[in-house]
């Protein structure tokens, strides 16, 4: 599923067909991995990691904290998420709401979701 998902996003941004990114993402990683060993995969890992908590903390900061911001604070948010859900309601969510847990689309994604990490926990030889 991680692979499929990094394949639906590489061609989402560059237009790359996505069994050619199915291939090709884990062909990188045995690559720098054969190149490096088992230091390039932990240094590559920490690189990823510090660019995405580098990147969220940036972007929390310029949504919530700016002041100048058209957002500015969490209870904003809120009521512009409130307020968007009265203007322009989302099918199949309880009274059309953004902020709801009931939502036809996301329980059937859950349900996908669910079936989908069994097959990956009882299927895949590296969880037992």
């Amino acid at each position: 599923m991680l692979i499929l998902g990094g394949a639906s996003v590489v061609n989402a941004l560059t237009g790359v067909n996505i069994y050619a990114g199915a291939f090709l993402i884990p062909v990188g990683v045995m690559l720098y991995t054969a190149h490096g060993g088992l230091k390039a995969t932990f240094i590559a890992a920490w690189g990823h990691v510090a660019v995405i908590y580098i990147a969220l903390c940036t972007f929390a900061f310029l949504i919530y904290a700016a002041p100048n911001s058209p957002l500015g604070s969490i209870s904003k948010v809120y009521d512009n998420l409130t307020q968007m859900g009265l203007q322009r309601p989302v099918d199949h969510n309880k009274e059309g709401s953004y902020l709801t847990m009931w939502s036809q689309e996301g329980l059937v994604f859950g349900i996908i979701n669910v079936i989908g990490n069994f097959g990956t926990v009882f299927v895949d030889q590296a969880y037992w």
